[in-house]
């Protein structure tokens, strides 16, 4: 059963948030906040996207300031964005970000997972650098993915697919995030398709909702949909998240001996106990096969055994053995 019915586009005002961005930028272009205290801020608010607690320390630990400052700069930050933080309780060390929150400070262009402040290259007459496509991120609703997982919440929205381009409503109960390359993903159990699948976050049409079984009804029956018989819980794990697997990297072994030689040294593919190995989530694994131009299908691999193995300089094997990694089946 569809749940196209249930949702409707996001049409709902943001003018609580643009307002506060708005007066942070403005605050910022007055001078009201010096550069050192813009990046603690900033800092602030990936804590509590990311890793959904922040504390004093955290701030004294990064930048090297005192508790004083560091209790001035979270208290700023609470009246730029008064609806961010869950009241400080003595039981809980940390500060929370509320179920609701969303960034005001950190733009869509840099999400600020890895760095709080990212320099453009060095312009130079010898040196140029290749463009990359930028895809379509949205913070607001990273942020309340985030939230949906971390207290493990369904949510309805529309998302676009490629089978779907113009969207349709989706009920979904998100359970991590991934960020392959320069794109997010959400993984999340899907209750149309009853099944764990992955979404880019850049494809959703409206910002995602809480949504919870009915309450006081015993029995749905057969026909009832899956999100009610199953009251809100998926009815199985995602065993394939779950699974780690080890890959080993190898030059393509049809390349000549020179030139295997010279792409362990291009990819740095050699290491103290042999060629290099990774661990990555049985999910993960097609995007990262794509994405480092390794053989992702049979029709790939064929290709670059017998036609043009110059094309493809690295291969992927299960560690331990010739099955090249494509034939997991992902």
């Amino acid at each position: 059963m569809q749940y196209s019915q249930y949702i409707k586009p996001a049409i709902a005002s943001d003018t609580q948030t643009i307002s506060v961005t708005d007066l942070a930028s403005k605050r910022l272009k007055a001078g009201a906040f010096s550069h050192p205290q813009w990046l603690r801020l900033c800092y602030i608010e990936r804590q509590l996207l990311w890793e959904r607690r922040l504390t004093t320390t955290m701030l004294m630990e990064t930048f090297g300031i005192s508790r004083p400052q560091a209790q001035k700069d979270i208290k700023l930050y609470q009246q730029l964005a008064p609806k961010a933080l869950k009241p400080y309780q003595l039981s809980i060390p940390y500060h929370q970000p509320t179920e609701s929150f969303e960034p005001v400070l950190l733009s869509e262009a840099d999400l600020q997972w890895q760095a709080i402040e990212e320099y453009a290259p060095p312009i130079a007459a010898h040196t140029t650098e290749m463009p990359m496509l930028i895809r379509r991120h949205n913070l607001r609703v990273l942020a309340r993915l985030l939230s949906a997982i971390e207290h493990q919440r369904s949510i309805e929205a529309v998302v676009a697919t490629m089978s779907s381009p113009k969207g349709r409503g989706r009920r979904l109960m998100p359970t991590a995030i991934a960020f392959v390359n320069n794109r997010y993903h959400v993984r999340a159990f899907c209750w149309d398709n009853m099944a764990y699948r992955d979404f880019l976050i850049g494809r959703f049409k409206s910002t995602p909702k809480v949504v919870k079984p009915s309450k006081g009804v015993k029995d749905w029956g057969d026909n009832a949909p899956a999100f009610e018989r199953c009251r809100g819980v998926p009815p199985e794990s995602d065993a394939e998240w779950e699974q780690m697997i080890e890959l080993e990297l190898r030059p393509n072994p049809h390349l000549s001996q020179d030139q295997q030689a010279l792409i362990v040294t291009d990819y740095e593919l050699e290491h103290d106990r042999g060629l290099k190995r990774i661990v990555l989530r049985k999910p993960l694994i097609g995007y990262f096969l794509v994405d480092n131009r390794i053989p992702a299908s049979e029709a790939e691999y064929k290709f670059a055994v017998h036609e043009n193995p110059k094309a493809w300089p690295v291969f992927a094997f299960t560690t331990d053995s010739n099955r090249p990694a494509h034939k997991l089946g992902f």
